[in-house]
């Protein structure tokens, strides 16, 4: 009987192929658990980010270590660190954002500008959270 081992997957990925590597340990198609992984990021932003990132970071691809070893090279966990910490922070600068977008004219342009940023620092460290996501 052949041992299974959770690795993400190399041919079944869009950014980290953690949920490709997780279909294939559980034996469930993968597109299921992206869906639920979507869902879950609409609901909690924050921590499903999180929690993908730690994933990354800590399931090592086929054949290879995780990125959480003796050996880390920051040159690559260093910008998804960063990244993750400027999504986080612009989430919270943007607060509620709709909210104080549509009625500002009551809040006063303070409000509506702390948000804005917040929103331009997340889409900052988003891109750069995928983009390092993508070459892990």
């Amino acid at each position: 009987m052949a041992v299974r081992v959770l690795e993400r997957s190399e041919r079944n990925r869009v950014l980290g192929g953690v949920f490709g590597g997780l279909g294939e340990y559980l034996n469930v198609d993968p597109n299921i658990l992206r869906l639920v992984g979507v869902v879950l990021l609409i609901l909690a932003p924050i921590p499903m980010a999180v929690v993908y990132t730690f994933a990354v970071l800590l399931i090592p691809r086929k054949g290879g270590v995780s990125y959480v070893s003796p050996q880390v090279d920051m040159s690559k966990v260093g910008p998804v660190i960063a990244g993750l910490v400027l999504l986080v922070v612009g989430l919270a600068l943007m607060g509620s954002l709709p909210w104080v977008v549509l009625s500002w004219p009551l809040t006063g342009l303070t409000a509506a500008f702390t948000g804005l940023a917040g929103l331009v620092i997340a889409i900052i460290g988003l891109m750069l959270l995928v983009g390092q996501l993508r070459k892990l």
